[in-house]
């Protein structure tokens, strides 16, 4: 493997960032909790995988399946060894040994990508140090600094002594790899768009009545590497993304900047959301980085 081969494996946060929406409604047909949390820990795995860095829940049916779904995923995003610090037992997180392991650059050994970064929580502060549990086979102590107990934190190793690792704490945005996704909760679809829109998304609708993929890539390649942040909106099991904004009584159409058809002539009368997020996100991936790569190669 050369050199270039090696950099395009490497699992860089690089622009435009990706969220996607769901609804709260995606677990509203499944049978029961084990389900449910297995429906969910799928689309956090299809999340990692794509580089996925926020995702957003909007609710169209109850807060509880909301919040059920954010549990969920924030479970998931957390590294193993901080999993039990942070959340103790939880009856949400009942079925949670079947939730599909992230193995991401945070969740693994920071020596795989080369990394001095890890994620940590706070055991000990005073006006002097915090001692910090970051999963390794020594404590970090961060010097200068109180730092909140029991919190999680993002951390660079500076250095190593024979008892501790030295750390400095970093701030997310700062960590060059894809650092997992963050959970965010909206009251309605309306509430969600409105968010994106103030605050510079390009938005794409994932839809079966929307426009043909291969009518629009050229269009969607050059529009990706134009912004900063895209979201994706898909809608839930039952109402397309279109019948959940005519509830809430609002034209869908407003918010996206595009409403796209990724599955061509589908052989089946549906999609579920899970299937159409691993659909969707494979094909923006592939459209980004070729876009990406495109304009580099022209420099």
């Amino acid at each position: 493997m050369n050199v270039d081969q090696e950099n395009e494996l490497y699992p860089l946060r690089n622009k435009p960032f990706i969220s996607i929406a769901i609804p709260s409604s995606l677990i509203s047909e499944a049978a029961d909790l084990r389900e449910k949390t297995r429906k969910v820990g799928y689309i956090g795995r299809a999340a990692a995988i794509f580089r996925v860095e926020e995702i957003m829940i909007y609710v169209d049916d109850n807060d509880e399946n909301a919040e059920t779904i954010a549990k969920i995923l924030n479970y998931q995003e957390i590294p193993p060894y901080l999993k039990r610090r942070i959340f103790g037992k939880d009856s949400v997180l009942k079925y949670a040994g079947i939730i599909p392991p992230l193995k991401t650059p945070h969740h693994i050994n920071p020596r795989v990508y080369g990394l001095d970064i890890r994620e940590g929580i706070v055991e000990y502060s005073d006006d002097v140090k915090s001692i910090v549990d970051v999963g390794l086979d020594k404590k970090g102590i961060i010097y200068g600094s109180m730092q909140p107990i029991k919190t999680r934190i993002t951390v660079k190793i500076v250095r190593e002594t024979q008892g501790y690792y030295i750390l400095k704490p970093i701030k997310r945005d700062e960590v060059e790899v894809y650092w997992g996704f963050i959970v965010k909760k909206f009251n309605s679809l309306q509430n969600l768009a409105e968010y994106s829109i103030h605050n510079n998304y390009t938005v794409i609708g994932a839809s079966k009545k929307g426009l043909m993929l291969y009518r629009i890539e050229s269009e969607l390649g050059h529009a990706l590497i134009s912004t900063e942040k895209i979201l994706l909106l898909f809608g839930g099991p039952k109402l397309d993304i279109d019948e959940i904004a005519l509830n809430e009584g609002i034209n869908i159409g407003r918010y996206c900047h595009y409403i796209v058809n990724f599955v061509p002539r589908q052989g089946v009368e549906s999609i579920r959301t899970e299937e159409a997020i691993f659909i969707v996100l494979s094909l923006i991936n592939y459209i980004k980085e070729k876009a990406l790569m495109t304009m580099n190669s022209s420099f």
